[in-house]
Protein backbone atom coordinates (compact mmCIF):
# COMPACT_ATOMS: atom_id res chain seq x y z
CA UNK A 1 0.00 0.00 0.00
CA UNK A 2 1.32 3.38 -0.61
CA UNK A 3 2.75 5.47 2.03
CA UNK A 4 0.95 8.40 3.75
CA UNK A 5 2.37 11.29 4.48
CA UNK A 6 1.90 14.75 6.12
CA UNK A 7 3.08 18.00 5.07
CA UNK A 8 6.63 19.42 6.09
CA UNK A 9 7.26 22.45 8.01
CA UNK A 10 9.20 25.37 5.60
CA UNK A 11 10.27 27.94 8.18
CA UNK A 12 13.11 29.62 7.06
CA UNK A 13 14.19 29.48 10.45
CA UNK A 14 14.12 25.81 11.10
CA UNK A 15 18.19 24.78 11.82
CA UNK A 16 17.46 21.34 11.80
CA UNK A 17 15.27 19.11 11.02
CA UNK A 18 14.80 15.19 11.56
CA UNK A 19 11.88 12.50 10.75
CA UNK A 20 9.56 10.54 12.81
CA UNK A 21 6.85 7.84 12.21
CA UNK A 22 3.58 8.96 14.13
CA UNK A 23 -0.12 7.71 14.17
CA UNK A 24 -1.89 9.14 10.79
CA UNK A 25 -4.95 9.47 12.87
CA UNK A 26 -2.98 11.06 16.08
CA UNK A 27 -1.67 13.99 13.82
CA UNK A 28 -5.21 14.57 12.37
CA UNK A 29 -6.49 15.08 16.27
CA UNK A 30 -3.26 17.80 16.23
CA UNK A 31 -4.19 19.93 13.06
CA UNK A 32 -0.97 19.00 11.36
CA UNK A 33 -2.40 16.81 8.86
CA UNK A 34 -3.60 18.80 5.95
CA UNK A 35 -1.12 22.11 6.00
CA UNK A 36 0.36 23.11 2.70
CA UNK A 37 3.11 21.06 1.43
CA UNK A 38 5.95 22.95 -1.15
CA UNK A 39 6.99 20.64 -4.22
CA UNK A 40 10.40 21.66 -2.70
CA UNK A 41 10.06 20.16 0.50
CA UNK A 42 8.44 17.18 -0.66
CA UNK A 43 11.08 16.24 -3.18
CA UNK A 44 14.03 16.75 -0.98
CA UNK A 45 11.93 15.03 2.05
CA UNK A 46 11.69 11.79 -0.32
CA UNK A 47 15.19 11.55 -0.67
CA UNK A 48 16.22 11.87 2.68
CA UNK A 49 13.69 9.29 3.69
CA UNK A 50 14.98 7.09 1.13
CA UNK A 51 18.64 7.46 2.18
CA UNK A 52 17.80 7.58 6.46
CA UNK A 53 14.59 6.11 7.27
CA UNK A 54 12.88 2.66 6.82
CA UNK A 55 9.14 4.00 7.78
CA UNK A 56 6.25 1.18 8.58
CA UNK A 57 3.65 1.02 5.85
CA UNK A 58 0.66 3.32 6.32
CA UNK A 59 2.53 5.36 8.95
CA UNK A 60 2.53 9.13 8.22
CA UNK A 61 5.65 11.12 8.09
CA UNK A 62 5.98 14.60 10.06
CA UNK A 63 9.20 17.18 9.57
CA UNK A 64 9.08 18.80 12.89
CA UNK A 65 12.15 21.01 14.77
CA UNK A 66 14.90 18.85 16.30
CA UNK A 67 14.34 19.17 20.53
CA UNK A 68 10.57 19.73 20.23
CA UNK A 69 8.97 16.41 22.10
CA UNK A 70 6.45 14.58 20.21
CA UNK A 71 4.10 15.12 23.20
CA UNK A 72 3.88 18.85 22.11
CA UNK A 73 2.01 17.82 18.61
CA UNK A 74 0.26 14.27 19.74
CA UNK A 75 -2.76 14.25 22.39
CA UNK A 76 -1.61 12.92 25.63
CA UNK A 77 -2.98 9.22 25.08
CA UNK A 78 -1.48 9.28 21.68
CA UNK A 79 0.09 5.32 20.96
CA UNK A 80 3.21 4.56 18.95
CA UNK A 81 3.27 4.00 15.06
CA UNK A 82 3.62 0.26 14.82
CA UNK A 83 0.59 -0.50 17.84
CA UNK A 84 -1.82 1.50 15.75
CA UNK A 85 -0.68 -0.18 12.92
CA UNK A 86 -1.31 -3.95 14.12
CA UNK A 87 -4.92 -2.43 15.29
CA UNK A 88 -5.75 -0.85 11.69
CA UNK A 89 -8.84 -3.37 10.07
CA UNK A 90 -9.63 -4.49 13.06
CA UNK A 91 -11.98 -1.34 14.44
CA UNK A 92 -11.28 -0.96 18.44
CA UNK A 93 -11.87 -3.52 20.87
CA UNK A 94 -13.41 -1.86 23.46
CA UNK A 95 -16.27 -0.26 20.86
CA UNK A 96 -16.74 -4.11 19.37
CA UNK A 97 -17.27 -5.15 23.16
CA UNK A 98 -19.96 -2.13 24.19
CA UNK A 99 -21.06 -2.82 20.85
CA UNK A 100 -21.76 -6.98 21.84
CA UNK A 101 -22.79 -6.11 24.83
CA UNK A 102 -25.82 -3.69 23.93
CA UNK A 103 -26.79 -6.36 21.36
CA UNK A 104 -26.90 -9.44 24.11
CA UNK A 105 -28.85 -6.77 26.21
CA UNK A 106 -31.33 -6.51 24.02
CA UNK A 107 -31.22 -10.44 22.82
CA UNK A 108 -32.14 -11.49 26.94
CA UNK A 109 -35.01 -9.16 26.82
CA UNK A 110 -36.29 -10.60 23.80
CA UNK A 111 -35.29 -13.76 24.43
CA UNK A 112 -37.54 -13.61 28.14
CA UNK A 113 -40.24 -12.33 26.15
CA UNK A 114 -40.63 -14.21 22.89
CA UNK A 115 -38.69 -17.26 23.77
CA UNK A 116 -35.03 -18.70 22.53
CA UNK A 117 -36.60 -19.38 19.25
CA UNK A 118 -37.55 -15.83 18.82
CA UNK A 119 -34.37 -14.81 18.44
CA UNK A 120 -33.56 -13.59 14.92
CA UNK A 121 -30.62 -11.13 13.35
CA UNK A 122 -33.60 -9.10 11.96
CA UNK A 123 -35.52 -8.28 15.12
CA UNK A 124 -32.52 -7.75 16.87
CA UNK A 125 -31.33 -5.03 14.10
CA UNK A 126 -34.98 -3.23 14.49
CA UNK A 127 -34.44 -3.32 18.19
CA UNK A 128 -31.08 -2.00 18.19
CA UNK A 129 -31.37 0.33 15.34
CA UNK A 130 -28.42 -1.23 13.89
CA UNK A 131 -27.92 -2.91 10.24
CA UNK A 132 -28.35 -6.76 9.97
CA UNK A 133 -25.13 -6.85 8.74
CA UNK A 134 -23.36 -5.10 11.95
CA UNK A 135 -25.43 -7.59 14.06
CA UNK A 136 -24.67 -10.61 12.19
CA UNK A 137 -20.71 -9.37 12.66
CA UNK A 138 -20.73 -9.73 15.96
CA UNK A 139 -22.14 -13.03 16.55
CA UNK A 140 -21.43 -14.84 12.77
CA UNK A 141 -25.15 -16.74 12.73
CA UNK A 142 -28.65 -17.13 14.06
CA UNK A 143 -27.57 -19.90 16.77
CA UNK A 144 -24.66 -18.32 17.66
CA UNK A 145 -26.52 -15.64 19.04
CA UNK A 146 -28.80 -17.85 20.69
CA UNK A 147 -26.27 -19.77 22.49
CA UNK A 148 -24.33 -16.52 23.19
CA UNK A 149 -28.00 -15.66 25.17
CA UNK A 150 -28.03 -18.77 26.92
CA UNK A 151 -24.48 -18.28 28.17
CA UNK A 152 -25.44 -14.52 29.06
CA UNK A 153 -27.87 -15.40 31.03
CA UNK A 154 -26.23 -18.17 32.80
CA UNK A 155 -23.54 -15.89 33.73
CA UNK A 156 -26.20 -13.67 35.29
CA UNK A 157 -27.49 -16.39 37.05
CA UNK A 158 -24.66 -17.37 39.00
CA UNK A 159 -24.02 -13.81 39.95
CA UNK A 160 -27.14 -13.71 41.07
CA UNK A 161 -28.32 -16.59 42.99
CA UNK A 162 -24.38 -18.95 43.40
CA UNK A 163 -21.74 -16.35 44.49
CA UNK A 164 -23.73 -15.12 46.90
CA UNK A 165 -24.85 -18.39 48.57
CA UNK A 166 -21.14 -19.88 48.62
CA UNK A 167 -20.56 -17.40 50.77
CA UNK A 168 -22.33 -18.51 53.25
CA UNK A 169 -21.09 -21.42 55.47
CA UNK A 170 -21.22 -25.04 54.06
CA UNK A 171 -23.98 -27.35 55.23
CA UNK A 172 -27.35 -26.14 55.61
CA UNK A 173 -26.90 -22.21 55.53
CA UNK A 174 -25.15 -22.46 52.10
CA UNK A 175 -28.12 -25.08 50.79
CA UNK A 176 -30.43 -22.40 52.20
CA UNK A 177 -28.98 -19.28 50.68
CA UNK A 178 -29.08 -21.01 47.41
CA UNK A 179 -32.65 -21.89 47.30
CA UNK A 180 -33.63 -18.38 48.69
CA UNK A 181 -31.59 -16.92 46.12
CA UNK A 182 -32.97 -18.78 43.37
CA UNK A 183 -36.35 -17.92 44.73
CA UNK A 184 -35.74 -14.65 44.70
CA UNK A 185 -34.70 -14.94 41.04
CA UNK A 186 -37.58 -16.43 39.95
CA UNK A 187 -39.74 -13.97 41.34
CA UNK A 188 -38.06 -10.65 39.58
CA UNK A 189 -39.20 -12.88 36.42
CA UNK A 190 -42.53 -13.44 36.95
CA UNK A 191 -43.19 -10.64 33.93
CA UNK A 192 -39.91 -11.55 31.91
CA UNK A 193 -39.50 -15.43 32.32
CA UNK A 194 -36.94 -17.92 32.81
CA UNK A 195 -34.55 -18.58 29.87
CA UNK A 196 -33.60 -22.09 31.49
CA UNK A 197 -37.30 -23.44 31.50
CA UNK A 198 -38.99 -21.60 28.76
CA UNK A 199 -35.70 -23.47 26.91
CA UNK A 200 -36.65 -26.40 27.95
CA UNK A 201 -39.81 -26.45 26.98
CA UNK A 202 -38.79 -25.01 23.26
CA UNK A 203 -35.55 -27.31 22.93
CA UNK A 204 -36.91 -30.52 25.18
CA UNK A 205 -37.65 -32.86 21.81
CA UNK A 206 -35.12 -30.73 18.98
CA UNK A 207 -31.35 -31.44 19.50
CA UNK A 208 -28.38 -29.83 18.65
CA UNK A 209 -26.01 -27.37 19.78
CA UNK A 210 -28.75 -24.63 21.38
CA UNK A 211 -29.97 -27.78 23.41
CA UNK A 212 -26.60 -28.78 24.55
CA UNK A 213 -25.79 -25.34 25.38
CA UNK A 214 -29.12 -24.89 27.76
CA UNK A 215 -28.50 -28.38 29.20
CA UNK A 216 -24.91 -28.10 29.78
CA UNK A 217 -25.75 -24.41 31.86
CA UNK A 218 -28.72 -25.65 33.52
CA UNK A 219 -26.64 -29.20 34.18
CA UNK A 220 -23.78 -27.04 35.83
CA UNK A 221 -26.53 -25.44 38.17
CA UNK A 222 -28.06 -28.74 39.40
CA UNK A 223 -23.99 -29.87 39.82
CA UNK A 224 -23.61 -26.81 42.63
CA UNK A 225 -26.91 -27.94 43.93
CA UNK A 226 -25.72 -31.21 44.60
CA UNK A 227 -22.71 -30.37 46.49
CA UNK A 228 -23.75 -28.36 48.28
CA UNK A 229 -26.52 -31.63 49.55
CA UNK A 230 -23.67 -33.23 49.69
CA UNK A 231 -21.61 -31.31 52.33
CA UNK A 232 -24.39 -30.67 54.33
CA UNK A 233 -24.75 -34.71 54.50
CA UNK A 234 -21.01 -34.90 54.94
CA UNK A 235 -21.44 -32.19 57.97
CA UNK A 236 -24.28 -34.32 59.50
CA UNK A 237 -26.47 -31.26 58.86
CA UNK A 238 -29.01 -34.34 56.64
CA UNK A 239 -29.37 -38.28 57.40
CA UNK A 240 -26.32 -40.37 56.33
CA UNK A 241 -28.89 -42.06 53.80
CA UNK A 242 -30.09 -39.11 51.83
CA UNK A 243 -30.41 -39.13 47.97
CA UNK A 244 -28.90 -35.70 46.79
CA UNK A 245 -30.27 -36.53 43.13
CA UNK A 246 -33.82 -37.09 44.75
CA UNK A 247 -33.64 -34.44 47.09
CA UNK A 248 -32.37 -32.10 44.20
CA UNK A 249 -35.57 -33.67 41.90
CA UNK A 250 -37.86 -32.12 45.09
CA UNK A 251 -36.43 -28.72 45.13
CA UNK A 252 -36.53 -28.07 41.38
CA UNK A 253 -40.38 -29.40 41.35
CA UNK A 254 -40.92 -26.67 44.12
CA UNK A 255 -39.44 -23.90 41.60
CA UNK A 256 -41.64 -25.03 38.77
CA UNK A 257 -44.43 -25.00 40.76
CA UNK A 258 -43.63 -21.44 41.89
CA UNK A 259 -43.10 -20.57 38.08
CA UNK A 260 -46.12 -21.98 36.85
CA UNK A 261 -48.37 -20.36 39.99
CA UNK A 262 -46.66 -16.82 39.99
CA UNK A 263 -46.36 -16.53 36.37
CA UNK A 264 -49.36 -18.47 34.46
CA UNK A 265 -52.26 -18.56 37.59
CA UNK A 266 -51.14 -15.55 39.01
CA UNK A 267 -50.99 -16.52 42.24
CA UNK A 268 -50.33 -14.14 45.02
CA UNK A 269 -48.89 -16.55 47.46
CA UNK A 270 -46.92 -18.80 45.18
CA UNK A 271 -43.29 -17.92 46.59
CA UNK A 272 -44.47 -18.46 50.19
CA UNK A 273 -45.69 -22.02 49.81
CA UNK A 274 -42.57 -22.90 48.15
CA UNK A 275 -40.70 -21.67 50.90
CA UNK A 276 -42.65 -23.51 53.39
CA UNK A 277 -42.77 -26.49 51.33
CA UNK A 278 -38.64 -26.36 51.10
CA UNK A 279 -38.44 -26.26 54.61
CA UNK A 280 -41.02 -29.63 54.99
CA UNK A 281 -38.44 -31.08 52.60
CA UNK A 282 -35.52 -29.65 54.95
CA UNK A 283 -37.57 -31.47 57.77
CA UNK A 284 -37.59 -34.61 56.17
CA UNK A 285 -33.77 -35.10 55.21
CA UNK A 286 -32.65 -33.45 58.60
CA UNK A 287 -30.35 -35.83 60.53
CA UNK A 288 -32.59 -37.20 63.54
CA UNK A 289 -35.58 -37.40 60.99
CA UNK A 290 -37.03 -40.93 60.89
CA UNK A 291 -35.49 -42.99 57.66
CA UNK A 292 -37.26 -42.75 54.35
CA UNK A 293 -40.04 -45.04 53.33
CA UNK A 294 -39.39 -48.16 51.96
CA UNK A 295 -40.13 -48.57 48.06
CA UNK A 296 -38.47 -44.87 47.68
CA UNK A 297 -36.56 -44.00 44.54
CA UNK A 298 -33.31 -45.71 44.67
CA UNK A 299 -30.31 -43.34 44.17
CA UNK A 300 -29.45 -42.49 40.42
CA UNK A 301 -25.82 -44.18 40.60
CA UNK A 302 -23.20 -43.68 38.18
CA UNK A 303 -25.35 -41.36 36.32
CA UNK A 304 -24.56 -38.54 39.01
CA UNK A 305 -25.34 -34.59 38.48
CA UNK A 306 -23.99 -34.21 35.06
CA UNK A 307 -24.48 -37.55 33.08
CA UNK A 308 -28.43 -37.52 33.35
CA UNK A 309 -29.39 -38.79 29.79
CA UNK A 310 -32.47 -35.89 29.75
CA UNK A 311 -31.86 -32.84 31.99
CA UNK A 312 -34.06 -30.56 33.26
CA UNK A 313 -34.34 -27.26 33.07
CA UNK A 314 -34.07 -25.01 36.27
CA UNK A 315 -33.54 -21.75 37.22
Amino acid sequence: MPQHRAACVTDSTVDHLDAVSVPQGALRQAGVVGAPRCRKSQKKLARRSHRRHHFLQNSTTVRFIRGQPVSDLLPHDARPAAEVVRERGRGGPHKGQQTRATILEAALNLASQMGIEGLSIGALAEVTGMSKSGVFAHFGSREELQISVIREYHERFEEEVFRPAIRQPRGLPRLRALFDNWVAKVATEIDSGCIYISGAVEFDDRPGPVRDALAGMVLMWHGALGRAIRMAVDLGHLRPDTDPMQMLFEIHGLILSLHHDARFLRSAGAVERARTAFERVLQFYAAGAPSKPTGSAAPSGAAGFGGVSAPLASC
